[in-house]
């Protein structure tokens, strides 16, 4: 599934469908509380219970139309617009009341399909965190009151890195550095944005941590859904009963589905293509085309057939003349 979730969603209301679904998985609760105290400091010593219930309302995912100086966090997803800048759509927004309701924290969780987009993932969040902080501007202080400025983070769940890569997580923030010392150390007045990224690779050793087994367990393209939702109650203590289940059962349906059309299609193209070769080229082409039609990257195959990026480059290139003629 995370290859499925690394599908384009800009045409095939299929695809739409199920990144959609993919985010409602990620905004439940109990599951957002548990990237929270291993990413968030603030949260770190709490226990999964309380942060749950410092969760504030039910996190936004979908697709609503903010305008600046409106924004709220309620209902379907959010997304920031104004007259000088362009449309900035959040995956999933949601913020905490932590020490006893006196202190909120702003939150945006983003499921990364690409890795490699053609810009830094983390400068696309910092970029988030500042339009989140632009956005409180006689929202949560006016300009005459800036220390009610609320912190912000921008949360980045990535799929299928490079081998180099593999399963990490990194959190990027705002430190004081003395250049002449006498300024006292106030943190609490800078500390107002951090990125986290969490790499996920299934296939890779996933150093005994235990959120990145927890999520590589729920987008898993390899177990079966009865399999994923049994771990995730045994294992990581997720339940299953309220209807969490039920969102997993239909995330787990339409990957199956979507990728079975896919392969279907690509090992048609391929075995139609690659009998000249033998059958084993013919089958190796088909889940390269196949994946190409699920809108992966070339490094993306790479992975996932055990290849070079430039063969899997060279196969396609040549496929696509064959099917032109």
């Amino acid at each position: 599934m995370q290859a499925s979730l690394a599908h384009s969603i800009e045409e095939n209301p299929q695809k739409r469908q199920l990144d959609e679904q993919c985010k409602i998985v990620l905004s439940h609760k109990p599951l957002l509380a548990r990237i929270l105290k291993r990413t968030v400091e603030e949260v770190a010593d709490m226990e999964i219970d309380e942060i749950i219930a410092s969760i504030e309302g039910s996190p936004s995912i979908g697709s609503i139309p903010i305008l600046e100086g409106e924004e709220r966090i309620e209902g379907s997803n959010t997304e920031s617009t104004s007259k000088n800048e362009g449309t900035v759509y959040y995956d999933i927004r949601f913020y905490i009341l932590v020490n006893e309701g006196k202190t909120k924290i702003l939150f945006d969780v983003e499921a990364q399909k690409n890795y490699y987009p053609g810009y830094k993932i983390v400068t696309r969040g910092i970029a988030y965190c500042a339009r989140m902080i632009s956005s409180q501007i006689n929202q949560e202080f006016d300009l005459k009151h800036y220390d009610d400025l609320k912190k912000v983070y921008s949360i980045w769940i990535c799929f299928n890195p490079p081998d180099y890569i593999g399963n990490a997580i990194s959190r990027y923030h705002i430190q004081k550095e003395d250049l002449l010392t006498g300024i006292p150390d106030e943190k609490v007045a800078y500390d107002k944005l951090e990125v986290v990224m969490i790499c996920l690779r299934d296939d890779m050793d996933q150093k005994d941590d235990e959120l990145i087994g927890l999520l590589n367990t729920i987008f898993s393209s390899e177990k079966t859904k009865e399999e994923i939702k049994e771990e995730l109650s045994d294992q990581y203590g997720i339940p299953m009963e309220d209807g969490f289940g039920k969102e997993v059962d239909l995330m787990c349906n339409l990957s199956e589905m979507y990728e079975e059309r896919g392969m279907k299609r690509g090992m048609e193209r391929g075995m139609e293509r690659g009998m000249e070769r033998g059958m084993e080229r013919g089958k190796l082409i088909g889940k390269i085309l196949a994946y190409r039609d699920c809108n992966l990257s070339d490094a993306e195959i790479a992975c996932k057939v055990h290849l070079p990026v430039s063969e899997v480059k060279k196969i396609i290139e040549e496929k696509s003349l064959q099917l032109q003629c």
